[in-house]
């Protein structure tokens, strides 16, 4: 065979080599832009609002202070989108700027239902003059005619909540062996602590020492009962080594 056909036809054979490498390419590069095609046709149709619409917004959980009415208006109004779409960020923030609402969970159900769990805030005092604290000393402020008297009354500085619900639930627990129940708990600006209890006595336990203090009218007060047939209208544990006691007229 003549050198120059071998030549030739490897040459031919190289080319045609090419040829099919390069059309493989360019297939494999055509399924990709028509994914990425379809991809981003998928995306701008999901982003649709008109595309598995949202019908229907439900809302669980036991509510007894909270106006259900008002708490759809302040979510349907961040409700936006479709299924995919909605901000559950938005639609929680809403629900939680309501004074009654303490947490929200906020989930979709397919195809086109909105789920909301609503936990509503659990009173656990009256916090100053016009707010309510739950038990985590969580303030919130609700309509007027929420602010029950019979509730207890707590008081302090502005971010000292947590702490005053804290030190109620410990002295509650400790003054209930005594028969005696909070009405009033104040800590003031300097720390000093204040409790009235339902029965009409006052405690006054300052600023230091308070739970020594505490023990040691636990273990006072029992006496006191027995000393004296008149009442006991308030005990002064601010002292080092005595207390005062003011007493009352005879019950």
């Amino acid at each position: 065979m003549e050198p120059h056909r071998t030549t030739q036809k490897a040459e031919a054979a190289a080319g045609a080599g090419m040829l099919q490498r390069l059309l493989h390419w360019l297939t494999v590069l055509g399924v990709l832009l028509l994914f990425a095609g379809g991809g981003v046709w998928g995306v701008i149709t999901l982003r649709d609002p008109a595309v598995l619409p949202l019908k229907l917004v439900r809302i669980d959980g036991e509510l007894r202070n909270l106006d259900r009415r008002e708490l759809e208006q302040a979510v349907g109004a961040v409700v936006d989108g479709n299924f995919f779409t909605v901000d559950l960020d938005a639609v929680r923030a809403a629900a939680l700027k309501l004074a009654w609402v303490d947490q929200v969970t906020v989930r979709r159900i397919w195809p086109d239902t909105l789920n909301m769990w609503v936990e509503e805030q659990q009173p656990l005092a009256r916090w100053g003059d016009s707010q309510l604290v739950n038990g985590r000393g969580g303030v919130f402020t609700p309509e007027s005619e929420a602010l029950k008297p019979e509730l207890p009354s707590l008081a302090g500085p502005a971010d000292s909540a947590t702490e005053i619900v804290a030190r109620y639930q410990r002295m509650g627990s400790r003054f209930a062996v005594l028969r005696l129940d909070i009405d009033r708990l104040v800590m003031d600006g300097r720390g000093a602590w204040t409790v009235g209890f339902k029965q009409g006595m006052e405690l006054k336990l300052g600023h230091t020492d308070t739970e020594a203090r505490v023990d040691r009218f636990v273990r006072l007060y029992p006496m006191l009962e027995q000393a004296e047939k008149r009442r006991v209208k308030r005990v002064d544990m601010r002292y080092a080594n005595g207390v005062a006691v003011l007493w009352g007229e005879a019950s």
